[in-house]
């Protein structure tokens, strides 16, 4: 078998590029890395959550949401407080500060996506988008 031949190899490769290249760019503009982002993108669609569902949501390990949340606390761009039902668990927001912050990095995300798709002509780009929810529907 060639390891470069294998599609969860090539993925998983092709994953790690896209996400070195638009981690690069948050940590220079913004101070923030990937699975900050991902945490912060999560929060911002889903308030008040546990670091569970975050888990959940993004496919991260518990340990490292752990110390994306922590992180993301001591920047001051989340609050927490009790989980109403769980006295073991906490739930997570963004505040004032961490919101100010999503509303640039947002758009600043889909013109990276817009610059890495334009790469791609129309009918490659919905290949690509329906390749992609096959294999969601098959993996799921």
């Amino acid at each position: 078998m060639e390891l470069n031949d294998f599609l969860p190899y090539q993925l998983s490769v092709l994953s790690l590029k896209i996400s070195k290249g638009i981690a690069e760019h948050y940590q220079d503009q913004f101070g923030i890395n990937i699975s900050q982002w991902r945490v912060l993108v999560i929060l911002y669609k889903n308030p008040d959550i546990t670091a569970k569902k975050i888990a959940q949501l993004s496919q991260m390990d518990k340990v490292r949401i752990s110390r994306t949340l922590k992180s993301l606390v001591e920047k001051d761009y989340l609050t927490q407080h009790p989980h109403p039902l769980d006295a073991r668990a906490k739930n997570y927001e963004l505040n004032k500060r961490g919101k100010y912050l999503m509303r640039a990095v947002i758009p600043d995300a889909l013109q990276y996506e817009k610059d890495l798709m334009s790469q791609f002509s129309d009918k490659e780009q919905e290949q690509l988008q329906h390749l992609i929810a096959k294999f969601n529907r098959i993996l799921s």
